[in-house]
């Protein structure tokens, strides 16, 4: 859609007062474009990942992780899974361990309304999203 955009951008008149309310400003363009240099990127590896040489068999951790995740059920993942998909993780989305110090000196319901909130975050995993189905 961006490509098309671009494509058609020199034959859209600026001047049009009808037009020039939807158009984008020349900033927005430069990060347009900017945005589709990098999806040419995504677009190219996940071709070059569904070539004809390549042989998923060889990483089924890998292949039922990314399902796993796409299916949001991240939680699910095996440890296998987990070490296969790990490069994807978004930054900041580590499991750290709990305080101990603070758990300690918590009530019970600071604790278990902790844990629960814990136990609903579900790790954020980027570029995962734009593997296409095989």
């Amino acid at each position: 859609m961006l490509h098309r955009f671009f494509e058609l951008l020199p034959f859209l008149d600026s001047d049009r007062e009808d037009l020039a309310d939807v158009l984008s400003t020349a900033a927005a363009k430069r990060c347009l474009r900017a945005l589709l240099k990098e999806l040419t990127n995504v677009e190219s590896v996940s071709k070059a990942l569904q070539g004809e040489g390549v042989n998923l068999l060889e990483c089924p951790d890998f292949e039922s992780g990314c399902v796993q995740v796409l299916k949001h059920q991240a939680k699910r993942l095996t440890r296998a899974e987990k070490a296969a998909v790990e490069p994807f993780l978004a930054a900041g989305q580590s499991e750290g361990e709990p305080d101990a110090e603070n758990e300690a000196d918590a009530s019970f319901v600071e604790r278990l309304q902790k844990r629960r909130r814990l136990e609903d975050q579900q790790p954020g995993y980027e570029l995962l999203s734009t593997i296409s189905p095989t």
